[in-house]
């Protein structure tokens, strides 16, 4: 399978499952979907100047110290599309989250919002081809606009190579700060094309996208494995959410219907770790309320308690998969993957018997 099929195929398995999710599933998959971009926007915005006392902070979500969180969370709650607005203002409750994003990198998430709405059709886009769909094609020509914006350039490699004075060698200096990739891809999360009425993939771009030294096909190529790898992410966290809440149910099946401990499992199967004020916050239950939520999933085998509050995930034990009935994901997916088999057996001219 192509990389544009392989693309199309996560697309259309996404689609399908959220059609299929339940309010549930689509909640906590949100939920832990904010949590994936906070990672991506680590990745490409880099460890930051948050100071000596933050420096050994947590880079988890809801633990580090580092202040550009906030800004994530609650310019998402702002701007991103309604599919995942609603977490990132959950989650910037949890964390009672304050500061935000200073105008330097609004105007980097402006830039980049532009680039979407008037997207180039320049080397990049020209380079992945017609075919490569409406969401690709859109990308590509942000990243063909944005290449000659200063401020999104990377140095190859992360680093500046130039010849010593004197000598035939080359000299590798410090490279400067990362460039803007970080704004695009949250620029992307509040675009209708990019993301519509199921989750889009986190991450499409990367740094390596905006290195000033590599070629139109380079770029083009890159694009597409990023964009494959951030569709399977997103792709995999809908089905990890769709069997811990399945393995929740059937953990506290001896409870009535209403008990908020299913909702309690829902946060920490999404956010795998949280302390029990954020806990409250998230459920609005009193401290005494989050406690019994913590002891009741902790005594279910699905969470641990660790010191100060802190609520760890904890792993299934070996032993049979929990069955699923008919209505799971699985059974949701399985036209577009045959849809989309036999699309691809066309166009590699195999034909059925």
């Amino acid at each position: 399978m192509t990389p544009v099929f392989r693309f199309a195929h996560m697309l259309g398995r996404i689609d399908a499952g959220w059609r299929f999710a339940s309010a549930d599933l689509r909640r906590f998959t949100a939920l832990a979907l904010i949590r994936d971009v906070w990672d991506i926007v680590r990745r490409d915005a880099g460890p930051g100047h948050v100071g000596p006392a933050h420096e050994a902070s947590s880079t988890h979500i809801l633990f580090t110290e580092d202040p550009r969180r906030d800004a994530v969370l609650l310019w998402l709650a702002d701007h991103a599309a309604p599919v995942l607005r609603e977490a990132a203002a959950w989650m910037a409750r949890m964390v009672d989250a304050e500061t935000r994003f200073g105008t330097a990198d609004l105007a980097l998430l402006e830039v980049a919002g532009g680039a979407l709405a008037a997207p180039v059709a320049g080397p990049v886009t020209a380079a992945l081809g017609p075919d490569s769909g409406m969401m690709l094609i859109t990308v590509a020509g942000a990243v063909d606009r944005l290449r000659v914006v200063p401020d999104f350039l990377e140095a190859e490699d992360g680093g500046l190579v130039r010849p010593l004075a004197g000598a035939p060698v080359r000299h590798r200096v410090a490279s400067p700060s990362p460039g803007a990739a970080w704004a695009l891809n949250l620029a992307m999360l509040a675009d209708p094309r990019v993301a519509g009425r199921a989750p889009p993939p986190i991450g499409i771009v990367s740094r390596a996208l905006f290195h000033g030294l590599a070629d139109a096909d380079a770029v083009a190529g890159q694009l597409m494995t990023d964009a494959v790898s951030a569709g399977e992410r997103t792709y995999r966290r809908l089905l990890t959410l769709d069997d811990e809440l399945a393995r929740g149910g059937a953990a506290l099946a001896h409870l009535s219907r209403n008990a908020r401990a299913r909702d309690a499992w829902g946060v920490v199967a999404a956010l795998q770790m949280l302390t029990r004020r954020q806990l409250a916050h998230a459920l609005a239950l009193s401290r005494g309320g989050a406690d019994m939520q913590m002891r009741t999933l902790a005594g279910a085998g699905l969470a641990t308690l660790q010191p100060g509050g802190v609520i760890d995930y904890a792993l299934p034990e070996p032993g049979p998969a929990v069955p699923t009935d008919a209505s799971s994901l699985a059974h949701a997916v399985e036209a577009i993957d045959r849809d989309l088999a036999a699309i691809n057996r066309l166009n590699e001219g195999v034909h059925p018997a």
